[in-house]
């Protein structure tokens, strides 16, 4: 079943944009979302790892990491990984599974679809 992503509105959550731009061997994907009323901009970077593996990652500074963690939980249904870095920044990183789920709305099936075979 495909979803869409653009008008999603579940548990706090307000999808207001996306976009998906692939670039040398990384799928580029900016969502648009406001989050407990909060409104943000996060730029999700996928790529694979040596091993192959696929990840997506982006980082976040203060107060926007519960809210980052929250939009990929609703998104995906699973809480992603996070990371305190030391210089304040947040690192939110997710992986097969959470591109997997992204893939089943409509706006980003396509690019994760392409990006995933080659």
């Amino acid at each position: 079943m495909i979803f869409f992503l653009v008008g999603l509105e579940r548990d706090g959550v307000k999808v207001l944009d996306v976009e998906a731009v692939e670039r040398g061997g990384k799928l580029y994907v900016t969502i648009k979302a406001e989050v407990d009323g909060a409104a943000g901009e996060y730029k999700i970077t996928f790529y694979r790892e040596k091993d192959g593996a696929k990840r997506l990652q982006f980082y976040v500074r203060g107060g926007a990491a519960a809210r980052a963690v929250k939009l990929i939980e609703v998104l995906t249904g699973e809480k992603p990984q996070v990371t305190e870095m030391p210089d304040g920044r947040t690192r939110i990183r997710g992986s097969d599974r959470h591109i997997e789920a992204l893939a089943r709305y409509e706006e980003l099936r396509e690019a994760i679809e392409r990006w995933s075979n080659q």
